[in-house]
C-alpha cells in the first residue's frame, strides 16, 4: 500500500525511526465463540501470543524468513517495534480493538510486511557491496539518544550501558545506514518536467456520452427453462453424507474400510475423523445439485459414480480439487429436479449467469444491437422504445485505471473520473479497453456497437468531444510527483513480497496463536 502522506516515500528514507512506510492488507476475520487467548501485553491494546510450546527455540515466534534470515518476534527486535508502531497508528485511525482478531491481524500483517521490506532492502544493499564505515558508526553512536545527556554525549551513560546493549544499538544503526543508502537512491528518483507535461497532455481530451444499459439479469425465464431442460442432468438432486480426509488417500481408504466392515458407523467415523463443516452432523451434507458436486471433485466421472449410488451405498475414495480425499454415502437415490418449480428456475438462472455467461451476453447483446441500429437519430426515444433508460456521463478524460494517490489519509484522483455514483452501470468503465476505445474512438454523434461491461451490455453515443478546463489540469503538476512516488513505493515493495527469497509462513503461525477457541 502506498504511503498516506504526500512526502512520506522520500522523507521516510532518511528517518531512522520510521523504518518503512505503512502497508496493510484488509482481511475481515470474525469468529464466534468464547475467546480464550493467553497474551503478553507489551503496550496498550497490542495482542501478543503466549510464548508457549511449539514456537521457535528460545521463545521466539517465527513467521518465515527472507534470504535465510528468520523473521521472528522477540521483544525489542525490529518486528516487535513495528508491531508497536502499527498498533499506535491503527488506533489513531480509529480501528477498534474490540474485534481482537481482526485488529491483531491488521497489526501483525503490516508489521510482518514492513519487516520483509527491511530485510529485503538490507539483502539488496549487502549483495551490491554496500557498507558503512566504522567512523560513521562511531559518530552515530555518540549521537544516539541512549548516550545523550543535556543534548551532549554522556561518557557516563556510555560506560553504564552493557556491552550487549551497545552492540545491539550499533547493529541497528548499521542496518539503518545501509537501508538509507537503498531508500535514498530509489526514492530519490523523481519525474522530469517533460514527463509531467506529457501526463497533463493525456488529460486534455474529454468525452461526454449518452448510454443505455441492458442488464444481463433480463435474460428471460423462457430461455433459462429451455436450456435447463436440455441440461437436466446437471440438476439431479443428490442427498449425501460425506467424510473428508485431508492427510492422504491411504488414510481415507482405512476409514472407509472401517465403515464398510461395520467396525465404525459412518456417523461416528465422520464425527471423529472427517475434517469438514459436516463432521459434527455425522457427515450429513443434505441435498444438493449434481453440478455442485461435480465442481468439487477432481474428475467429473467421479461425480457420475456418486450419482449412480443407491440408497445406503458407499462411494470409492475420490480426490477433490482442493487436494483432500473424500468418500460418500447415498442417503437417498438420486432424483431428477422439478423443472417446473419456481425455486428450480431461480437456481438454473443463477447457474446460467455464472457458468453460461457467454450465452446470456450473446442474447442481451442481440437485443442491444437492435436498439443501436436506430439510436443515432434520437437516442432517448430509441431507449424508451427498448424499455431502458437513456443516461448521460461526462465529460471525462481518458483515465485508464482511475489513477489516484493518497494524501493526508484521503484518496485523490489524478485525473477526473467517470462518475459511477450517478451512473453505476459504468462501474469498471475506466479499466475496459472496449469502452474507452469506443468513447474516444468514435466521432461525435456516432453510436457504438454493444459492449459488455460488468453485468450489463452497454450502447453509447458520443455527445461531445471536448477539452478539459485549465482548473482540471492545474493540480496535475502538483500532485503527479506524489502519485509517482507512491506507485514507485508499491512496486518496490512488491519486489520483496513476491521474491523467491521470501518464505512466508505468516498465515499458519498467526492463526495457530491468535485463533479463538471454544470454551
Amino acid at each position: 500500500m502506498a504511503s498516506q502522506t504526500p512526502n512520506s516515500p522520500a522523507d521516510k528514507a532518511t528517518k531512522k525511526a520510521a523504518d518503512a512506510p505503512k502497508r496493510g492488507i484488509k482481511n475481515p476475520f470474525i469468529y464466534a465463540g468464547t475467546v480464550l487467548l493467553l497474551v503478553i501485553v507489551i503496550i496498550a491494546f497490542v495482542f501478543v501470543p503466549s510464548v508457549g510450546g511449539g514456537m521457535a527455540s528460545g521463545g521466539d515466534l517465527s513467521f518465515g524468513s527472507y534470504a535465510g534470515k528468520n523473521i521472528t518476534y522477540t521483544q525489542g527486535n525490529y518486528l516487535s517495534r513495528q508491531v508497536q508502531t502499527v498498533n499506535d497508528a491503527l488506533r489513531q485511525q480509529g480501528l477498534s480493538e474490540q474485534n481482537f482478531q481482526f485488529f491483531a491481524y491488521q497489526v501483525w500483517r503490516q508489521a510482518f510486511e514492513r519487516t520483509v521490506f527491511r530485510f529485503g532492502v538490507l539483502d539488496a544493499v549487502k549483495s551490491a557491496g554496500g557498507h558503512v564505515t566504522e567512523k560513521l558508526l562511531d559518530k552515530r553512536m555518540a549521537e544516539n539518544p541512549a548516550f545523550q545527556e543535556d543534548g551532549k554525549f554522556s561518557a557516563r551513560r556510555f560506560r553504564e550501558a552493557t556491552m550487549a546493549e551497545k552492540l545491539a544499538i550499533r547493529d541497528t544503526l548499521r542496518d539503518d545506514l545501509l537501508a538509507d543508502q537503498y531508500l535514498s537512491s530509489v526514492y530519490g528518483l523523481n519525474p522530469s518536467q517533460k514527463e509531467i507535461a506529457f501526463v497533463k497532455e493525456m488529460a486534455k481530451e474529454t468525452r461526454k456520452i449518452e448510454f443505455a444499459a441492458f442488464p444481463l439479469s433480463d435474460y428471460p425465464e423462457t430461455e433459462v427453462a429451455a436450456w435447463a431442460a436440455q441440461n437436466a442432468a446437471l440438476f439431479r438432486r443428490l442427498t449425501l453424507s460425506r467424510i473428508t480426509v485431508p492427510s492422504s488417500e491411504n488414510d481415507a481408504l482405512k476409514i472407509r474400510k472401517q465403515v464398510e466392515s461395520k467396525a465404525s458407523s459412518f456417523e461416528d467415523a465422520a464425527k471423529a475423523q472427517s475434517k469438514d463443516s459436516y463432521a459434527e452432523k455425522g457427515g450429513a451434507s443434505g441435498a444438493r445439485y449434481f453440478h455442485e458436486l461435480a465442481g468439487e471433485l477432481e474428475k467429473k466421472d467421479d461425480a457420475e459414480k456418486v450419482a449412480a449410488l443407491k440408497k445406503g451405498e458407499l462411494s470409492p475414495v475420490f480426490k477433490t480439487i482442493s487436494g483432500s480425499y473424500v468418500f460418500f454415502r447415498a442417503d437417498e437415490d438420486a432424483s431428477p429436479a422439478d423443472t417446473a418449480a419456481a425455486a428450480f428456475l431461480k437456481d438454473a438462472k443463477d447457474y446460467v449467469l455464472r457458468f453460461e455467461r457467454g450465452r446470456v451476453e450473446d442474447w442481451v447483446a442481440a437485443k442491444a444491437k437492435n436498439f443501436a441500429a436506430g439510436a443515432a437519430a434520437d437516442f432517448a426515444k430509441a431507449a424508451k422504445a427498448a424499455g431502458v433508460e437513456a443516461k448521460s456521463a461526462g465529460p471525462f478524460p481518458l483515465n485508464y485505471g482511475d489513477l489516484a494517490f493518497n494524501i493526508y489519509g484521503q484518496t485523490v484522483p489524478l485525473f477526473k473520473t467517470v462518475n459511477v455514483d450517478a451512473a453505476p452501470e459504468l462501474s469498471g468503465a475506466s479499466s475496459s479497453e472496449k469502452f474507452l476505445a469506443a468513447a474516444f474512438g468514435l466521432a461525435p454523434g456516432a453510436v457504438s456497437e454493444p459492449l459488455v461491461l460488468g453485468d450489463n451490455v452497454i450502447v453509447l453515443k458520443v455527445k461531445e468531444a471536448g477539452a478539459a478546463l485549465d482548473e482540471d489540469l492545474s493540480g496535475i503538476s502538483l500532485y503527479y510527483p506524489y502519485f509517482y512516488q507512491q506507485k514507485l513505493d508499491g512496486e518496490v515493495r512488491e519486489i520483496f513480497l513476491k521474491s523467491p527469497k521470501l518464505k512466508d509462513n505468516f498465515m499458519n503461525v498467526f492463526f495457530k496463536y491468535f485463533s479463538p477457541k471454544q470454551s
